[in-house]
């Protein structure tokens, strides 16, 4: 009997196999090591696709991971909140804090990827020296479009772009209906307590989202070096807003300290029109102070929130 006439069908077969297994295998190499170029606030980096070890040095951007679900190997320490207390436990990695990174806790977990935020701008040269990092601070001044693109570029390394779209699409629409409100609800003031003070914030502030893009109308223009504005009991009279939105800040940190009500309260909000007619908004403190008023969930929240005390 011929062996060649035999098994040569199945030599053929073998080869067709083995070949294509060969190329998945190389297919699968490649998928692996494919790198992508990250323009960003520090610059441009090569970062690897779908980084198996990320450390997030901002809440913000953390809480965007969280939004995307991508896992984190470790993140800053500090007070967790809402959507994100189960970053608390101690079993998930801390690295220093937001402004003060610890390297050495970086390098020990040998990271894929380390993201970088608006307060961990300045630690940036260093912790890009230990492993590829992006510094996605967002641009306050147009947060909206900031927090979308920065998640598109998170989406698009981690491969979630199927649970990010539906995310932001839900987010523009809500932030159009909000504008639709703002647009008829007359002069808004926002508040900023701390320390048993009233301060007034605008368009240039780190809130001032709620301006630019949520289109509140700002009762207050003047901010002399675009800092914000002490306010006393007969100026907030004086500037009389519709609406008050307030963030307090010691709230925020979970300090005890006179509470912002307790401020206004002291401050007589009840002789403006905002007071008269039940139009003070507290605003998630958490949300607005710790995480910049950006996020992904977070900002979605802040929207909503807004939405429901217009609407009501």
């Amino acid at each position: 009997m011929n062996s060649k006439r035999v098994f040569g069908p199945f030599r053929q077969k073998l080869k067709i196999i083995v070949a294509a297994t060969l190329v998945s295998a190389a297919t699968a190499l490649v998928a692996q090591a494919a790198t992508v170029s990250v323009t960003h606030a520090g610059g441009q980096t090569d970062v690897r696709t779908n980084p198996q070890k990320t450390v997030v040095l901002d809440l913000a951007l953390l809480d965007v991971m969280n939004a995307l679900k991508v896992p984190v190997a470790g993140v800053p320490g500090g007070r967790f909140s809402g959507a994100l207390s189960h970053y608390g436990p101690d079993s998930v990695t801390k690295v220093g804090s937001m402004f003060e990174p610890d390297l050495d806790a970086i390098r020990a977990l040998e990271p894929d990827l380390i993201i970088a935020g608006r307060r961990s701008t300045k630690a940036y040269p260093a912790v890009a020296e230990i492993a590829p990092s992006i510094n996605l601070a967002f641009d306050q001044r147009n947060l909206v479009d900031s927090v979308m693109q920065r998640t598109r570029t998170l989406a698009s390394l981690y491969g979630k772009q199927d649970v990010a779209e539906p995310l932001l699409e839900r987010l523009n629409t809500s932030v159009k209906r909000l504008q639709t409100k703002t647009a008829k609800a007359g002069k808004g003031l926002l508040v900023f307590t701390t320390g048993g003070k009233l301060i007034s914030q605008g368009p240039d502030s780190r809130f001032g989202v709620l301006f630019n893009d949520f289109g509140v109308v700002p009762a207050m223009t003047v901010f002399p070096a675009g800092k914000g504005v002490a306010l006393t009991a007969g100026s907030l009279q004086a500037l009389n807003p519709d609406w008050i939105y307030v963030i307090d800040r010691d709230a925020s940190l979970g300090r005890n300290a006179l509470s912002a009500k307790q401020l206004l309260d002291d401050a007589q909000v009840e002789k403006t029109a905002a007071g008269k007619n039940g139009r003070i908004v507290y605003l998630d403190p958490y949300n607005w102070y710790m995480l910049d008023g950006a996020g992904l969930n977070s900002l979605q929240e802040n929207v909503d929130q807004l939405l429901e005390a217009l609407e009501r």
